[in-house]
């Protein structure tokens, strides 16, 4: 999973580092049409979650713990906007002797190490049906985030697997309006038609 770093970086492509530029896009995105959500479905991992656009998958290996585990990784990088993302990997052998609670609050604070991002206290949340764990951060104001920057993680065990969800983005009623919207979507996937 990108860190906090290479988010903020992501948030500030397309110009945002530029107060001139900022107004430029302030602009164009309030003349944009809402964007069309679509349901996206992991047969992976079994989850389904709602993106604004059609997400990019991929898969890599990654440090999960102790151990290099192949994470899939489901996303939409929306420029000065922000990211939408849900990753999720197989739990170790060993993960099973860790407490759950724990194990959810090392996955979703991991994000924030090395970050400009400063988290709040982990909470509890419900996540397609299971006990999760959900984290608010917040940046402060700067010339590359004139708003400062709001993010959420929330992690899960579904099955097998940790997933985890990131909505990142400028701190304004936009990006915590689609961060909800996205990351209150994720459930099952719909059943197989026979």
């Amino acid at each position: 999973m990108p860190g906090r770093a290479t988010i903020v970086a992501r948030t500030r492509r397309g110009g945002c580092d530029h107060g001139h530029e900022f107004a430029r896009w302030s602009r164009a995105f309030a003349c944009q049409e809402p964007p069309t959500w679509e349901r996206f479905e992991s047969a992976v991992v079994g989850f389904a979650v709602e993106f604004p656009k059609k997400p990019t998958v991929k898969t890599e290996q990654q440090l999960t713990g102790l151990t290099m585990t192949e994470v899939e990784i489901v996303g939409v990088d929306r420029g000065p906007r922000g990211q939408l993302q849900v990753s999720s990997y197989l739990l170790a052998i060993g993960a099973a002797e860790l407490p759950v609670e724990s194990m959810l609050q090392l996955d979703c604070m991991a994000a924030y190490q090395d970050s400009k991002f400063i988290p709040g206290s982990p909470r509890k949340v419900m996540l397609a049906g299971q006990e999760g764990v959900a984290v608010t951060g917040i940046a402060p104001r700067s010339p590359s985030l004139p708003n400062g920057g709001w993010s959420e993680d929330r992690c899960a065990i579904l099955g097998d697997r940790m997933v985890h969800l990131i909505a990142i983005g400028p701190d304004d009623a936009e990006t915590r309006s689609d961060g909800a919207r996205f990351l209150d979507s994720l459930g099952g996937r719909s059943p197989a038609r026979p």
